[in-house]
């Protein structure tokens, strides 16, 4: 049987989700119905993180535009010519033995759902990407953050005069659908997983533009907002808490769940507004996750699912859960069997 992942917590850097449709604009891709699918209107203050759940559904959007795995490796090479400051710290730091693993420790709320393995061999250093819930777009959010890192590290050590030593792996099944010849120099092998090949002596090389004082600047940047995100994170998580724990009360208004938190309502709307969501998204979300987990059990009557996620109507439940996945409650019960 399906297990749906609920964790709506990971989040992605709205700065990296910008650049990326700022890349797809350039491929002639109209943009608009992706910040719809993000629910941001770019001409406002966006916020600091957008949940990782709506970037999957842009993936799927621009694959159905025609931005294949070829363009997304394109699109990692664009993005690390931006001035972000994760890519400050790799440019500022004194080598990737040091500076790496510091961007992995960070990397949970800069690319979300994806995290770092590094494991150490005798010849080479690998960081191994890992998806932190089964989903079909995995494939588009990995070849971005690993083109990207890719040629970030490409650039660092082309930078000081001994062209670095570095292998992409890319998994079999999608190796053989991306055109590697426009990347010229890049070298690519099939591996079970993703996974960016660093050679023994580019790790430990020493950087000869490092900037000590720029680098701790950007930790220290880093670390503030690594400080920041787990506060509203903590809020969010409980605020979901509280949303599926008292969904059937049928009472779930703002000031109400904001009584429940200890906060204020202007509190609360400033956090969420600051992951890049709001009360009543992110009461749908609750809504739609909590939907697809009860409907595992078969024991539960449809009715009774439509009521613990807080409806009266079983009528404006089905409505709402076809608006999710585009299946009635029915019918997804029974594909998932």
């Amino acid at each position: 049987m399906l297990r749906q992942d609920i964790n709506s917590t990971a989040q992605v850097d709205v700065a990296i989700i910008q650049h990326l449709l700022e890349f797809c604009e350039s491929r002639g891709i109209n943009t608009t119905p992706a910040w719809q699918l993000l629910k941001l209107n770019p001409a406002q203050p966006l916020p600091s993180w957008v949940v990782a759940s709506r970037l999957s559904d842009v993936y799927l959007f621009l694959q159905q535009q025609g931005i294949d795995y070829s363009q997304m490796l394109a699109a990692g090479e664009y993005i690390a010519k931006q001035d972000l400051s994760i890519m400050r710290i790799l440019r500022y730091g004194d080598c990737l033995e040091n500076v790496l693993p510091l961007c992995c420790r960070f990397s949970h709320f800069v690319v979300g759902r994806v995290t770092f393995d590094i494991v150490t061999g005798q010849d080479e250093v690998r960081l191994n990407l890992i998806s932190a819930v089964s989903e079909n777009t995995f494939h588009y959010a990995a070849l971005l953050v690993i083109s990207g890192l890719y040629f970030v590290c490409r650039d660092m050590l082309d930078e000081t005069g001994a062209p670095g030593k570095l292998t992409l792996y890319v998994p079999q099944n999608i190796y053989h659908d991306i055109d590697f010849s426009i990347f010229p120099g890049m070298k690519v092998l099939c591996a079970d997983s993703f996974s960016l090949g660093i050679s023994s002596t580019d790790w430990q090389r020493n950087n000869p533009f490092q900037q000590a004082e720029s680098y701790r600047y950007e930790v220290r940047q880093l670390e503030k907002g690594h400080h920041k995100f787990n506060e509203y994170l903590a809020i969010y998580g409980e605020l979901k808490s509280v949303l599926q724990t008292y969904l059937p009360d049928r009472q779930l208004t703002q000031e109400y769940v904001a009584e429940r938190l200890g906060i204020s309502v202007r509190n609360l709307q400033r956090r969420l507004k600051a992951l890049g969501t709001n009360y009543q998204n992110l009461l749908d979300e609750t809504r739609h996750s909590l939907a697809l987990l009860l409907l595992q059990h078969e024991e539960i009557p449809l009715y009774e699912v439509a009521y613990k996620v807080g409806y009266n109507e079983p009528s404006a439940f089905y409505k709402a859960f076809k608006r999710w996945t585009g299946m009635t409650p029915g019918d997804y019960r029974l594909a998932n069997q």
